[in-house]
């Protein structure tokens, strides 16, 4: 009775490491797509407004999808530090701690953004925010196809490398 309950243990254990592995796929997808929707609201106000930074930032801190809200108002918070830091490092710092699922080309896109926001005049920020979304979109793309793909398979794989330990150990 307790190797049969080990063996459900183990069989679980690993397929819970397949769906996490399947979930955060979903995640990154979830948080592409917040950060390409926020994008685009961040360009339309800074193309059509010409809105200053600190408004723009608390504007998109209400306004955009929920898995990026937090990166903008995380950035809003961090305003009181300029002079210590650039804008540029505490987006960065911001997109680091809001987008734990981004992957490092999705990061460094959104790190190169902050490196221009605040530092040029309203039509520059604007290009660089089409461009960034732009370069999001196509990372969007490919996570979807990468979710759509693998996403069942790592929660198959779970299951299976779990029933192949249970045989084994039996």
């Amino acid at each position: 009775m307790l190797s049969l309950l080990g063996a459900a243990l183990v069989t679980a254990g690993t397929g819970a490491i397949g769906f996490g592995a399947a979930a955060q796929l979903g995640r990154r997808v979830s948080e592409l797509r917040a950060m390409v929707t926020a994008l685009e609201l961040m360009e339309r106000e800074l193309s059509f407004r010409l809105t200053p930074i600190p408004e723009l930032l608390d504007e998109l801190s209400r306004r955009a999808p929920p898995p990026a809200r937090p990166l903008f108002a995380r950035c809003l918070g961090g305003l009181d530090r300029l002079g210590e830091e650039s804008l540029g490092q505490i987006w960065t710092a911001a997109v680091e701690e809001s987008l734990p699922d981004l992957r490092g080309e999705d990061r460094a896109i959104l790190a190169e953004l902050g490196q221009v926001l605040g530092r040029f005049d309203g039509d520059g920020q604007g290009q660089a925010v089409g461009q960034a979304r732009l370069r999001l979109s196509h990372q969007l793309e490919g996570a979807e196809r990468e979710r759509d793909s693998h996403g069942r398979l790592y929660g198959a794989l779970g299951v299976t490398a779990g029933a192949f330990f249970v045989i084994l150990l039996l």
